[in-house]
């Protein structure tokens, strides 16, 4: 029994030592540690922070950028539509040039020829008639003998006249030529304005997702301001239950301690006056 007594105040006494030097090394080193810990979290909070602060710039300054660029587009569409529309409306015009120059005015020139070949007709009636007048001496001294006459001259002048329908033909044929030139340009610059209409609502779009991503970063960075101002708190808070735990755990162990020495007291005792040594 003085054995026993003996071993078991020794175990207790080597425990509570034990104990007592866990909740000194929690209180020197894990309250510390904790602080430590603190000041780290509050450094890696600020490194996310700055990086926030540094994908909020890099946002900002893309959407600028596509704001710039989609008033750019915007103009550039509207430019393309008004020549576009300026296309359009110049084809009624190229139209009608088309039908005076191939119609109206080959009709024109027909109706002419035919007027001058009557005229030449009486023109050459009335040179016959003058000249045997003349012949007659009945026009005085001069005699009608003309170097060009009449009816030749207006035979000329129906004559010259008679390229000007084929020349005309060639100038309507260009005109639909540049009509339908200008039919595809229309088709393609209207096509071209639609595309880049589709393109500024892209830029939209994304300027669009670009704003929902500063919200986000934004409220991400009201968090983590507002967790940088409760961690203090927080850790405080831990380091103080840490401290009253290691206390708590260390009376407990002085109190082992004090009762394994009892234990090793009373079986000194017991050995020494030969009585059984007490409970522990």
């Amino acid at each position: 029994m003085h054995l026993l007594s003996r071993v078991a105040g020794v175990a207790l006494l080597v425990a509570g030592l034990i104990g007592l030097a866990l909740s000194l090394a929690g209180l020197f080193i894990g309250v510390p540690a904790l602080t430590t810990a603190e000041a780290t979290l509050q450094q890696r909070v600020a490194m996310v922070d700055q990086a926030l602060v540094a994908t909020a710039s890099g946002l900002e300054a893309a959407d600028a950028s596509l704001s710039g660029a989609g008033t750019t587009i915007t103009n550039l569409e509207t430019t393309v539509r008004q020549s576009g529309r300026a296309i359009s409306d110049t084809l009624p015009t190229i139209d009608r040039l088309g039908v005076l120059v191939g119609e109206d005015v080959p009709r024109t020139i027909r109706s002419t020829q035919r007027t001058l070949a009557s005229a030449r007709e009486t023109a050459r009636v009335a040179d016959s008639l003058l000249g045997a007048i003349s012949r007659f001496g009945l026009l005085g001294t001069d005699t009608y003998n003309p170097a060009l006459p009449l009816n030749e001259a207006i035979q000329q002048v129906s004559d010259n006249l008679d390229p000007l329908p084929a020349s005309l033909a060639t100038i309507r044929e260009g005109l639909k030529q540049t009509n339908d030139n200008l039919r595809r340009i229309h088709r393609d610059t209207t096509s071209i304005a639609t595309n880049i209409a589709q393109i500024g609502g892209s830029l939209n779009d994304t300027r669009l997702v670009i704003t929902q991503y500063e919200g986000i970063v934004a409220e991400t960075r009201n968090d983590l301001a507002n967790l940088r101002a409760t961690l203090p708190a927080w850790f405080g808070m831990a380091r103080a239950l840490l401290a009253l735990v290691l206390v708590w755990f260390g009376l407990a162990q002085i109190a082992l301690f004090h009762q394994g020495l009892q234990l090793l007291r009373g079986a000194r005792a017991a050995r020494a006056t030969g009585a059984p040594p007490p409970a522990a």
